[in-house]
């Protein structure tokens, strides 16, 4: 039996601010129960105490926690109230809501997997955790409308925002050669002058040929000046991962230039190693300033 009063004062207690109309205990717990009701046939196999349910709605709607507005209320906010405590089945199905998003928008935004695949990441990230400037999505949902197209729209943005970095590739190349310019040392520098053209066709050819992910995190490192605690929160892994991944993704760079510089400089086989030795301690040490 519900206790009227009590789901009434409980969702009025909790909106702040509170709605300037008072409306009655027994129309306002009718409709919270319903909403409650229709949120549990919706979502079998997850429960939610209808006072909690009541509390925490009226805390995400504030001014605006009547009846008019509960009458306009998708049963998707039981998902997401219950998601936001911690409920592993709403979890899971939140998760399983945003995956198919992103799978319908990698298709039309014809994102590949690898984009795909870090926008699941930070779609897990948007959901479920806060930063601070921004509550967890599923704290902020108030159920205008369902889930899917909540989740619709924060994917799209953040698939949109990963492509359009994937299309500063070019400008990546040109900041890090930029980033390389300064001398080090003397002899480096008169070196990169007699062999200008091959070290930037190497460096730019070991960035091309870098997988997306190490691409990536050197991008946002360099480019956009994010720490590891921030690149960690971007793939939702423990920073010391993130760490491992720039170093891993600076090791490659290095590797990669090598390589291609090895090939391009049209000099004795018993010449090349120092050459190339000389000139990428320079690029390396570069690198390891700029990673720092």
């Amino acid at each position: 039996m519900i206790d009227v009063p009590q789901i009434a004062a409980a969702f009025r207690a909790a909106a702040v601010p509170p709605p300037a109309v008072v409306e009655p205990d027994d129309a306002l717990a009718a409709a919270l129960a319903d909403l409650h009701g229709r949120g549990a046939a919706g979502w079998p196999g997850i429960a939610l105490d209808l006072g909690r349910f009541a509390a925490e709605l009226g805390r995400r709607l504030g001014a605006d926690a009547t009846l008019a507005t509960l009458a306009t209320l998708h049963h998707d906010v039981y998902l997401a109230i219950a998601a936001a405590d911690g409920d592993p089945a709403a979890v899971t199905a939140c998760d399983q809501v945003g995956g198919r998003e992103i799978d319908f928008a990698a298709g039309r935004l014809r994102a590949t997997p690898t984009q795909a695949d870090d926008v699941r990441s930070d779609l897990r990230r948007l959901l479920f955790t806060a930063d601070d400037d921004r509550e967890a999505a599923v704290r902020s949902f108030t159920g205008r409308g369902d889930l899917r197209g909540y989740a619709r729209v924060i994917v799209a943005r953040a698939l949109g925002r990963r492509i359009q970095r994937d299309r500063r590739e070019v400008s990546l190349d040109d900041e890090v050669l930029d980033a390389f310019a300064p001398a080090i040392d003397p002899r480096i520098e008169l070196l990169r002058e007699q062999y200008r053209p091959e070290v930037d066709a190497a460096i730019r050819a070991g960035i091309a040929g870098l997988p997306d992910r190490h691409r990536a995190v050197l991008r946002f490192h360099l480019l956009d000046g994010w720490s590891i605690d921030q690149i960690g929160a971007r793939y939702a892994v423990h920073r010391a991962t993130a760490a491992r991944w720039l170093t891993t993704a600076r090791e490659d760079l290095g590797a990669r230039i090598r390589a291609a510089l090895a090939t391009r400089l049209a000099i004795p086989e018993s010449q090349v190693d120092s050459i190339v030795a000389l000139v990428t301690s320079g690029i390396e040490l570069s690198l390891d300033r700029l990673l720092a």
